[in-house]
C-alpha cells in the first residue's frame, strides 16, 4: 500500500516544498520578531544595561529625537488602526440585516456516483463508513477506496 503525502514529504513536488519551507521561514521570523519587546526585556532584567546606555544617558537632543519618533511612530499606529476601525464599520453599515449564507444544498449519492465514475450502491457505502483512505489517481481523479466496516 502507498504511504500517504502527508506521512512523506519528500513526495510533493520540489517547488511547493521550496515555497513552503520559505513560507514557514519567513513566518518565524516575523514570529521571533513580534516577541522581541518580550526578549528585550528579559535581556534588560538580567542585566544587560544596552537601553540605559543608549536611551537614559544622552543628550537632551538625542531624547527629543527619541520622543519625535516615538510620536512619529504612534501616529502611523493610530492612523493605520483608524483606518481599520472606519472599514469595519462601513461593512458592517453595508451589510447590517443582509442574510447572504446560505447552507448548501445536500448533494444525491446519484450525482456523487456520478461525479465519481463509481456505482450508486458503493457511493451509499462509502459515504456511511467512519474511516476510509481514497485513493486517487495523479490527475485526482477517484480510483477506489479502503476502508472498514
Amino acid at each position: 500500500m502507498k504511504t500517504l503525502i502527508f506521512e512523506n514529504p519528500e513526495l510533493a513536488p520540489l517547488p511547493n516544498r521550496i515555497g513552503w519551507t520559505f513560507f514557514t521561514t519567513f513566518f518565524w521570523i516575523v514570529w521571533v520578531y513580534l516577541w522581541m519587546p518580550l526578549i528585550t526585556l528579559v535581556i534588560w532584567a538580567l542585566g544587560f544595561n544596552y537601553y540605559d546606555d543608549h536611551f537614559l544617558h544622552n543628550s537632551p537632543s538625542e531624547l527629543l529625537d527619541l520622543r519625535n519618533l516615538l510620536v512619529f511612530y504612534l501616529s502611523i499606529i493610530v492612523t493605520l488602526g483608524g483606518s481599520l476601525l472606519l472599514w469595519a464599520r462601513t461593512e458592517y453599515m453595508r451589510f447590517r440585516n443582509v442574510h447572504r449564507r446560505t447552507r448548501p444544498l445536500p448533494v444525491a449519492i446519484e450525482d456523487l456516483a456520478e461525479f465519481s465514475g463509481v456505482k450508486p450502491e458503493i457511493m451509499a457505502k462509502l459515504s456511511t463508513v467512519k474511516h476510509m483512505i481514497a485513493h486517487h489517481d495523479e490527475h485526482g481523479k477517484f480510483l477506489y477506496a479502503d476502508f472498514e466496516d
